[in-house]
């Protein structure tokens, strides 16, 4: 049986096992070379999408490749199923992108930050969109995320796979590294061009411009619940959205937190109540004026926004619009309705 989880061949057909993570390094950099070309194209949507399936095939070939090298049973799905036999032949399924990055940190202490795993993870889930709903997102996402996931695969390269690797992967891994280099230089300069076209629009903007959760890039026009809210630079209309989604969003995706690991006490997670609407939408925000600082705290459903120190209600915890307050004015209410 061959496997089905995650690479596509050329033709966007599910590649075979013994395709992905056994033949000689050198065979698999096409698919790598193959994004390239295709990213650097993508404003046709055909382009767009091998782009997303060969570049994440490309990914995670290399992952295996670097699993594969802490036994080879670790590529099998179900590690107790693995023989040489079955490798050869290419007669399994193997292991997911997801649980590969798993087993590496379990089996090799090789651990990426939660930056570089989400980084990785943007890819699989435009591959599921494009396999699911034959759609991705437009090129000025893709290629900024995959720009972020090519810095993520070269740093890979250089500490994970270069290190101890046979002498017959050494060309291939350079190679690897010039087609990741000259590739980024292409990204890094279509999306400074395309900031420098729409700077005078930004600079005209009367409120906060902001990170795009989509594309990354600090060119969100902030406006909840108007038809001007939406970002510049990859044109995601923001106007639409749900507040308290869009502030779950923002602090997954520009501040990488998850609410799953904050409920396993294993990080934290910034969306809190508004002191105006009373909706869990209140985040800090990074602006375009203040790039570097998240001095700026904004509501992503109502739009209240303040660069001033915010209070906590002495009483149940909420957040309270001045400093200086010691209980909420919900707490206010319920302790007059007990008088």
């Amino acid at each position: 049986m061959s496997s089905d989880h995650d690479e596509q061949d050329g033709d966007g057909s599910p590649a075979r096992s013994q395709d992905l993570a056994f033949d000689p390094v050198a065979n698999r950099v096409d698919f790598l070379d193959s994004a390239i070309t295709y990213l650097k194209s993508s404003e046709d949507p055909r382009n767009l999408k091998y782009a997303v399936l060969h570049l994440q095939a490309a990914i995670e070939i290399l992952v295996k490749v670097r699993l594969q090298r802490e036994g080879f049973e670790h590529i099998f799905e179900d590690p107790y199923s693995a023989d040489e036999s079955k490798l050869s032949q290419g007669n399994f399924r193997s292991v997911t992108m997801d649980d590969a990055l798993k087993r590496l940190a379990r089996v090799a202490d090789l651990h990426l930050a939660k930056s570089e795993v989400d980084a990785l993870k943007f890819l699989n889930r435009e591959r599921n969109k494009l396999q699911h709903f034959g759609s991705t997102s437009n090129h000025e996402v893709v290629n900024t995320r995959a720009a972020a996931a090519l810095d993520v695969l070269s740093k890979f390269i250089l500490e994970h796979l270069g290190p101890d690797a046979p002498e017959i992967e050494a060309g291939p891994f350079e190679q690897a590294e010039d087609l990741i280099h000259d590739a980024l230089k292409t990204i890094v300069a279509l999306n400074q061009a395309r900031l420098a076209r729409i700077a005078p629009e930004l600079d005209r903007w009367p409120g906060i411009v902001i990170h795009c959760p989509a594309c990354l890039q600090i060119a969100w026009t902030f406006e909840p619940h108007d038809a001007t809210s939406r970002c510049r630079f990859c044109g995601r209309d923001w106007s639409q959205e749900h507040g308290q989604e869009a502030a779950e969003d923002y602090v997954s995706e520009v501040l990488n937190e998850s609410r799953h690991d904050a409920a396993q006490g294993m990080g934290g997670w910034s969306v809190s109540e508004c002191p105006e609407c009373g909706f869990e939408a209140l985040v800090d925000v990074a602006t375009r004026a203040d790039p570097t600082s998240f001095l700026t705290t904004a509501c992503f459903h109502c739009g209240f926004r303040t660069t001033g120190q915010l209070g906590c209600c002495g009483r149940c915890g909420r957040t309270t619009p001045e400093p200086d307050d010691v209980i909420c004015s919900h707490c206010m209410r319920d302790l007059a309705s007990k008088d």
